[in-house]
């Protein structure tokens, strides 16, 4: 990438030019010099000097955006030349959304690793929107998430599996007995809620309010799905996780509730660069994943859902 774009860049994130031209590898006085030959390309004022630091102005913030793109698409065309050349990859990054903690990805990462052993392989867990940035960043190779936004430029999705998101409960409690759990049903019950996932807790309380409920109450917050299955196979709370995970939350001593309709809903699957696509271990990633879903993430009935989908490359 040009460097006197990445420069401004680093300027504008850094709001400061002694910290950016560490990052740059220039002096101060060089740094300087470098944005105002830029202001005079664009014949416009990028940075408000303050005794704060420096501030975008509203031009800047537009070559900002526009930077960006020719950052990820810079970044992008070495990723796609280098896999016409080499065809693998040092360390290959796996980040992965609640659905997948369980089974899939542990799944995905041991069979990688032993088809791939010249290639690292890195599993992280975390939602889709913390994740995403990181993606087009490059420091992920592969997302397993939530598909509800249209992707940034250079990144392509694949739906795999419908996600249900419903309550779950230990095996002997009194809800555990009933066919189907009305809304009120949950009402004044305690919950331990994946502390990540910012949209679940929202979107529970947008189901107890369309419900008339009042707003639920969340006596814990958890980093770890697993945890939250632990603890409430111990005690009388309630949890959400999406229905995929029956067959794991069953270890727990744990049980979907057959609510009419979910609490939510929402397609799932992979999302990736378009530049990585054709690394054998992009596709081989790829392929594995319906099966993985099919094999582990067994759906009990209840929400009328049909069988996982596989999907293929887009040429």
């Amino acid at each position: 990438m040009d460097r006197t774009l990445l420069a401004f860049l680093v300027v504008a994130e850094e709001g400061n030019l002694t910290s950016a031209a560490t990052r740059v590898g220039l002096t101060q006085p060089a740094l300087t010099k470098l944005i105002r030959r830029l202001e005079r390309d664009y014949d416009a004022l990028l940075f408000d000097r303050t005794s704060r630091g420096m501030n975008l102005t509203r031009a800047g913030a537009k070559l900002r955006e526009r930077a960006r793109r020719i950052e990820v698409q810079y970044r992008q065309s070495r990723e796609e030349i280098r896999s016409m050349v080499t065809g693998s990859l040092p360390q290959f990054s796996i980040g992965a959304g609640a659905a997948y903690h369980m089974e899939v990805a542990p799944d995905l990462a041991r069979i990688l690793s032993d088809e791939f052993p010249e290639s690292r392989i890195r599993l992280d867990f975390n939602v889709a929107d913390l994740t995403l940035p990181r993606l087009v960043a490059g420091d992920v190779d592969i997302m397993l998430g939530a598909i509800h936004d249209r992707p940034p430029d250079g990144i392509e999705t694949a739906e795999v599996i419908r996600v249900d998101i419903v309550p779950y409960c230990r095996r002997t409690d009194r809800l555990a007995d009933l066919d189907i759990v009305r809304p009120a049903d949950l009402a004044n019950r305690r919950w331990v809620i994946y502390r990540r996932d910012d949209a679940i807790v929202s979107r529970m309380a947008g189901f107890f309010s369309d419900h008339c409920l009042a707003p639920p109450d969340v006596a814990m917050e958890v980093e770890a799905l697993a945890a939250s299955f632990r603890i409430v196979g111990a005690c009388d709370k309630l949890t959400l996780a999406p229905l995929s995970l029956a067959n794991a939350a069953e270890q727990f001593g744990l049980v979907p509730l057959h609510l009419v309709s979910p609490i939510w809903s929402f397609g799932s699957g992979a999302w990736y660069r378009l530049s990585s696509r054709d690394y054998p271990i992009m596709r081989r990633a790829i392929d594995l994943l319906p099966q993985l879903v099919n094999e582990t993430m067994a759906i009990p009935g209840g929400y009328g859902l049909g069988a996982m989908k596989s999907f293929p490359l887009k040429e």
